[in-house]
């Protein structure tokens, strides 16, 4: 213990001695430092970090798995209630969906996240209210029986004033009268970081705020419901997985054409993003981490660099510890602990720079604000930044300390500058570190080249309607209170009132704008026939107005589109797309047929038209079977509607008129997601677009730090071979002769790092396949554009030591040393 004592005194002593220095490094390595803790307190919050509940290490993710697919689904009502039911390891099961509500009361009308909630979903997290009480089981039982709220401590907190009177008044929500019974506590805000709930009713009440989910609850096919429990004391989730299996099976059995070998899937809550998204959000955070521990490593090499420079630089103090009886061993423990200590400073500049830059990291990268408040440093957090700041410091500290314990004593103890490395052998740890570098910045450079040729494929991708010139906003009558026959006046009043403004061609009202992040799903049955059954299979669907396709461009291939005709007193029709027609019927005739959307026994609709298929959720989508309602017969498939305008030229400039317009008509209706389609395509894309500039600015990062790197190298040669240099010029070599020289010594660490790089990308690179749309991991274009680049900084970075290089007096060179 004595001996570290003095260790760090001695070093502490050193370093104040050279501030420069130690500013330098900590600069660098607190780069690298920060840009790694940034990324792990997203990884923190979304993955490690347990919910704010008592003993949520007992919490589990109950999901299912159906072969072929290879992607965890989440639930359907009627298996939910055969797991809660049926299982011997849970001591309770919550079930839950999240919704927008339309919220009216304490202010103007507005949209808010709500969720419904199994009756013990409260109980079985633990959970306390700050006011009044949460749900009882009977609340639960029969629908629309219980219309009671809780409210969210935040929309509490913003909306109403924290006021203790609203626990027992009534609030308006999706046109429902609810009586709020409780107020949650703070620090819950939901169970996924993805989605902040402003309120929370009862799952019985699923008609009042989600209409048209009647036959969701019935459906055994339709997985919407997301399922957590409380495991029993002792039961592990293995065990938990293992004893559903029966369950699995009697579910498997009860429709054995579509749910064949199902199994459920009993996954440790751990962490505030559930299964389902799991997947895919881990393989993207996992890049991230990768990525900046490549700039980590960049940055260590640069420090290492600057290390094996002092250590030149102290080779007769050194020298004379060696000759004064100090053992190697003793000497690299010294050596050590001035980069430990070295580490610690840059670790500490590292969190405050993750600390500074995480608000700008997530707003440049378009993280999504729920996901974004779930990164808050916590102790883990700062333990992962001294952790790796220890690391840090034995990875760069180890290699200098070692090559300076190595010292030839007789040439510095003579002090005849014989010992000076001029032929470069001793300076080769320093030039394997630049090489090291180029090649790793190849790497993150081809991977966010990769990244970016992949968003411009997507950008170009046809979503299968016109974009050009198309605009969008949403809102929702239920809000004002309308009924259906006034809606739908309402709804023919707005198109007429906007298909007349000047520059709008023409306009059409859906409950769901395309690609708006909003999905409705249901089970299809097809209407049995003679001696056959009918078959069946999950579908998404949106309710529309006359007028959509037209307005949206989307083409009719067979039958025609729906007409004013197709009202409440019609029979009822559907318009499939090209997949579910493809699914249904194969090559055979679609027009005609009937499905039903409600199970076996109906309602059927009969198909009248079969539409081109589109981009539904997400640009990269595979065709997924979709069928399209007539609204005037489906009215409470979503309680808002989103308006559809097809502009002449430029719908921008339509977009105050058309607002005003339905103001007009309400001037308390609330209008949101107000945007152009091709606004609206720019956000679905902003999940790929986020990945890419987080890569850009980190490839960026790491090709600064490369360029440092071969820049202190190459100026350190220069100092070191001063005399060489002066002898040269002295023997008639020219400058310009000089110049080559060292500008083709750097060209040459260069390319050696661009080679090692592209053998390293050509292995990491084929990792990105699954994230890439359009572009091949080997893409030459992007590996031929990165190694010109990478050629280019090397020679600019070796230029400038070169240059000064070209100004030594060769008289003044000769005296050196």
């Amino acid at each position: 213990m004595d001996g570290l004592i003095h260790d760090l005194r001695h070093a502490t002593r050193l370093l104040a001695k050279s501030p420069g220095f130690v500013l330098t490094a900590a600069l660098v390595l607190g780069l690298g430092v920060g840009a790694n803790t940034a990324i792990f307190t997203l990884v923190n919050g979304l993955f490690l970090r347990p919910l704010p509940v008592p003993e949520a290490n007992r919490l589990a993710w109950v999901t299912t798995l159906v072969p072929p697919s290879s992607r965890l689904m989440n639930l359907s009502y009627p298996d939910y209630l055969e797991i809660r039911d049926h299982n011997e390891v849970f001591s309770g099961l919550l079930a839950y969906d999240q919704i927008p509500v339309a919220l009216a009361g304490g202010g103007a009308p507005e949209r808010v996240r709500g969720a419904i909630v199994s009756g013990n979903y409260f109980s079985v997290l633990g959970i306390k209210p700050a006011l009044g009480r949460t749900f009882g089981p009977d609340e639960d039982r029969a629908p629309g029986a219980a219309p009671v709220a809780v409210i969210g401590h935040a929309l509490w907190k913003k909306r109403f004033g924290s006021d203790p009177g609203l626990v027992g008044r009534g609030l308006l929500l999706s046109g429902r009268e609810f009586m709020v019974v409780g107020i949650a506590p703070e620090s819950f805000t939901g169970t996924e970081a993805e989605g902040t709930v402003d309120v929370w009713v009862p799952l019985a009440m699923h008609a009042e705020v989600m209409p048209g989910s009647n036959a969701l609850m019935a459906a055994r096919d339709a997985g919407w419901l997301r399922v957590m429990g409380r495991l029993k004391p002792e039961v592990t989730p293995a065990q938990a997985g293992a004893s559903l299996a029966r369950i699995a099976q009697g579910i498997s059995e009860e429709s054995p054409t579509r749910r064949s070998g199902m199994t459920l899937q009993v996954t440790p809550a751990s962490g505030t993003i559930h299964p389902t998204t799991a997947g895919e959000a881990l393989s993207i955070v996992l890049l991230l981490m990768a990525v900046t521990g490549l700039v980590l490593l960049i940055a260590c090499g640069n420090v290492a660099n600057l290390m094996l420079s002092r250590a030149a630089a102290r080779r007769r103090e050194i020298g004379i510890r060696l000759a004064l009886g100090a053992t190697r061993a003793r000497l690299v423990r010294q050596l050590l602990t001035e980069s430990l200590l070295l580490s610690l400073v840059g670790g500490a500049a590292g969190l405050v720079m993750a600390s500074w830059g995480t608000d700008l990291l997530l707003a440049f990268a378009e993280i999504p604000n729920d996901i974004a408040g779930a990164m808050s440093p916590d102790l883990r957090v700062f333990s992962f930044a001294l952790a790796l700041s220890i690391l840090s410091g034995m990875f760069f500290g180890l290699a200098p300390a070692l090559h300076a314990s190595r010292t030839d004593l007789v040439p510095i103890l003579k002090d005849d500058g014989s010992a000076l490395p001029r032929d470069g052998g001793k300076a080769r740890p320093q030039r394997l570190l630049v090489v090291a570098q180029v090649a790793m910045s190849m790497v993150l450079l081809v991977s966010a080249g990769l990244f970016l040729g992949s968003l411009a494929k997507a950008s170009r991708i046809d979503p299968g309607y016109d974009v050009r010139s198309g605009l969008t906003l949403s809102f929702d009558l239920n809000l004002q209170g309308y009924s259906r026959d006034k809606s739908v006046t309402f709804n023919r009043e707005l198109l007429q009132r906007v298909e007349s403004l000047p520059g709008v061609a023409s306009a059409s009202l859906a409950s769901l704008a395309p690609l708006s992040g909003r999905m409705v799903g249901s089970g299809l049955t097809e209407e049995s026939t003679a001696g056959e059954e009918g078959r069946e299979m999950g579908v998404s669907m949106n309710a529309v107005y006359p007028g959509y396709f037209r307005t949206l461009g989307i083409s009719i291939l067979r039958g025609r589109e729906f007409a004013e005709q197709d009202d409440a007193g019609a029979p009822g029709v559907a318009i499939v797309n090209q997949e579910c027609a493809r699914r249904l019927w194969g090559d055979q005739e679609p027009l005609g047929r009937r499905i039903s959307l409600d199970g076996a026994r109906g309602p059927f609709l009969q198909v009248i038209g079969v539409a081109q298929d589109a981009k539904y959720d997400e640009l990269s989508e595979s065709p997924r079977p979709f069928v399209y309602l007539s609204h005037l017969q489906s009215p409470d498939l979503l309680s808002d509607l989103a308006l559809l305008v097809r502009a002449k030229e430029r719908p921008a400039s339509l977009l105050a008129a058309v607002q005003h317009e339905l103001r007009s008509m309400d001037a308390n209706l609330p209008i949101y997601d107000v945007t152009t389609l091709e606004g609206s395509l720019h956000l679905r894309s902003d999940k790929q677009r986020g990945i890419t500039k987080l890569l850009g600015l980190f490839s960026a990062l790491a090709l600064l730090l490369a360029s440092v790197g071969l820049y202190g190298v190459l100026a350190f040669a220069v100092a070191r071979r001063t005399r060489e240099i002066g002898i040269r010029m002295a023997l008639g070599a020219r400058r310009r002769d000089v110049l080559r020289m060292l500008v083709g010594e750097g060209l040459r660490l260069t390319l050696w790092g661009i080679g090692v790089g592209l053998v390293l990308s050509a292995g990491l690179t084929r990792l990105l396949a699954g994230v890439l749309f359009g572009v091949a991991p080997a893409d030459l274009a992007t590996i031929a554009g990165v190694s010109l680049l990478l050629a280019a900084v090397g020679a600019a970075a070796s230029s400038l030591p070169a240059r000064k290089a070209m100004r030594i007096d060769p008289m003044l060179a000769l005296r050196h040393d």
